[in-house]
């Protein structure tokens, strides 16, 4: 029989029965020692502890002689207890890690297909990649724990002294750290690139934190899968596979540009016609009109952003926001959206004469011109809020934090009041999980169109008119814009580039109305809400452009230098005529 003791942890404070590992005991939670209880291997009535358990608080003072005050307590393997061998530990360790993130792939893969709609090839690539980068760490090579370990502890105390004196946290901490637990997203997420799938690391992040994605509250699969940690492996599962925080879209879009050269994998680059396909049908904008155009540019520019393996560095802009520059740059040019006021003016337009119209041709040819498109963009801009499903209601958020941010975690030992007060606040907010939330973005675009409906008729249109224009300067100047007043002089075929300007030691954006209402309902939709990105996005596709015009014009009015030719010049030719005269 094992020794058992029921402890409470001086970490998290979870009471329970703990296994005596090595002569020390650890919390079956979270993984940590106990640091005032050793088991010296001694006798009863030894006047050590009851059954040989040393308590730090059961101190007193002794008065002994110099051979009993020079007894190592610091190896209590001394006294004879049953421990586990370093080699042991290494197996036990690595092989529930490394199973363990696998198990979590495959929950992902099908939460993927399933969930998603992702094609089912993914299950087929996943295997292939992760089982290149685990022999590409090493970690299953019979020295790896020798090399890992030689100069923290093995040099210093000596091959035998410094194994002993390393515990499974060591070894469980070397392994995170050659292979995270990010890796199961990054192996997912590339599987879905290679499989041209319209997924971004955009998508990865915010099904991971909604919990559809199986990563935050994963350990609790893993270990009903896997069971309980054996003796070897005194490590709980949720403080061995549950991560610690969020990646960003950038960091995740680096970890995979960095894991696919590690392991040798070349990439392809964005599947750009589906992912803008995809970002034009959540606009509801006409696809059959602005795809084909977006895809010339795309094909001509052929922008090196949009390459993941090209996209690790800190500065450089995640490849989504390359795809939208692409759209913005067709829309501008399709519909000449270059500052000319067209929103301004739209404003003051009469909505009765449009609805007045019985002809559906004349009316499906207005929502094409510009005028349209910008209210169009006006209204779905609220429409599209990005928030996370588990916001709708308190109901929904109670179930969220349940499943994913406390997943795992049972009431106090033994306390079966703090257990029945939790299942009866459960049953009421249950009970409220069919009330339906509001609807805040269609009312609010409702009220919106509803006000300039009647400020046309109102005596006050003008005042209401500089109001929504300054509602829309101060949206601007929160992104740090400057709004632009439309220009007087309309040119049929210009296209304005924008630039920035040093303001106060920062960089601020100057720009239209028109420009800035077609760059922030893109801006939403690529889940980065952050306009200046985009914008920085834009800008340098545009100057990209401007570069290939300029390379091409310059090819195009090349002419050849003079070079004399015995077969084509004039002058060879006179010469070929004197020489046979």
């Amino acid at each position: 029989m094992e020794d058992v003791l029921t402890l409470t942890c001086q970490s998290c404070n979870y009471e329970d029965e703990v296994v005596e590992l090595d002569g020390f005991y650890y919390c079956r939670s979270c993984g940590q020692q106990n640091l005032d209880v050793v088991d010296t291997g001694a006798e009863d009535g030894e006047g050590i502890g009851v059954g040989g358990i040393y308590l730090a608080k059961h101190k007193r003072r002794v008065y002994a002689s110099s051979e009993a005050i020079n007894v190592p307590f610091s190896t209590p393997k001394d006294f004879g207890s049953k421990g586990v061998k370093f080699d042991v530990y290494i197996k036990e360790i690595r092989l529930r890690y490394i199973m363990g993130l696998q198990i979590m792939m495959e929950l992902q893969c099908e939460a993927l297909v399933k969930e998603f709609k992702v094609t089912p090839l993914i299950c087929g690539l996943v295997g292939p990649i992760w089982l290149r980068l685990v022999s590409k760490t090493g970690v299953f090579d019979d020295d790896w724990a020798d090399k890992k370990f030689h100069d923290s502890h093995l040099q210093k105390e000596g091959e035998s002294e410094g194994k002993n004196k390393l515990g499974p946290h060591h070894i469980f901490r070397s392994l995170k750290n050659r292979i995270p637990l990010v890796c199961t997203i990054v192996v997912s997420y590339l599987a879905c690139h290679i499989a041209r799938e319209a997924i971004m690391p955009s998508d990865m992040i915010k099904w991971a934190r909604e919990g559809k994605l199986p990563y935050f509250s994963a350990f609790v699969e893993v270990e009903r899968k896997m069971g309980h940690p054996t003796i070897a492996c005194p490590i709980s599962s949720s403080y061995m596979f549950r991560p610690q925080r969020a990646l960003s879209v950038h960091k995740l879009e680096s970890h995979a540009s960095s894991l696919a050269q590690f392991i040798g994998l070349q990439l392809p680059p964005v599947n750009f016609y589906a992912l803008a396909y995809r970002y034009l049908k959540k606009l509801s904008l006409p696809v059959e009109k602005i795809l084909p155009y977006a895809c010339r540019i795309y094909e001509w520019s052929m922008s090196p952003d949009l390459w993941l393996s090209l996209s690790k560095d800190y500065f450089g802009l995640p490849t989504h926001v390359s795809v939208v520059s692409v759209l913005v740059v067709a829309i501008r040019i399709l519909y000449n959206i270059n500052g000319y006021g067209v929103w301004e003016k739209s404003l003051s337009y009469n909505d009765s004469a449009k609805d007045s119209t019985k002809d559906p041709k004349e009316h499906k040819q207005r929502e094409l011109d510009c005028t349209g498109l910008l209210q169009h963009l006006q209204g779905i801009y609220i429409e599209i809020a990005d928030t996370h499903e588990y916001s709708k209601n308190l109901p929904t958020y109670l179930k969220y934090c349940k499943d994913v941010v406390f997943a795992g975690l049972e009431p106090s030992y033994g306390s079966h009041e703090e257990e029945n007060m939790m299942e009866n606040l459960w049953k009421h907010y249950q009970n409220e999980e069919n009330t339906k939330p509001s609807e805040p973005g269609k009312q609010h675009n409702t009220s919106f169109n509803r006000r300039l409906m009647t400020n046309s008729h109102d005596d006050n249109f003008y005042e209401s008119l500089s109001e929504t224009i300054g509602k829309l300067k101060l949206d601007m100047e929160e992104n740090r814009f400057c709004y632009i007043a439309p220009s007087v002089k309309q040119k049929q075929l210009d296209y304005v580039h924008y630039i920035r300007k040093k303001d106060k030691g920062g960089l601020s954006y100057v720009a239209h109305a028109d420009y800035y209402i077609l760059l922030r309902a893109f801006a939403r939709i690529a889940y980065d809400d952050d306009i200046r990105i985009l914008h920085i996005g834009v800008l340098n596709l545009e100057r990209r452009l401007a570069w290939l015009e300029k390379r091409i014009g310059q090819c195009l009015h090349l002419k050849p230098s003079n070079v004399s030719c015995q077969f084509c010049s004039v002058r060879a030719t006179d010469n070929g005529s004197g020489d046979g005269s």
